[in-house]
């Protein structure tokens, strides 16, 4: 499972690039200028979100009484 990071609390981190951090967190490399920003506890470990299971809109299957007449 892949580790996402977001950012902690009260916490503004920009990337590399200078585009801000994405609200729903990303995965990192590892490389100096994210190993900072995790040491520095801007940003922290977390869980990505599992999507919603669909469930299918199936009908229930007829009931029927065998013997009956």
């Amino acid at each position: 499972m892949t580790t996402v990071y977001k950012q902690a609390e009260g916490r503004t981190v920009l990337q590399e690039d200078g585009s801000a951090w994405p609200q729903d967190g990303r995965a990192i490399p590892d490389t100096l200028f994210f190993r900072r920003r995790v040491a520095d506890g801007d940003l922290v470990e977390t869980q990505p979100e599992q999507p919603a299971r669909k469930v299918a809109n199936v009908a229930p299957a007829p009931v029927t009484h065998e013997g009956a007449k």
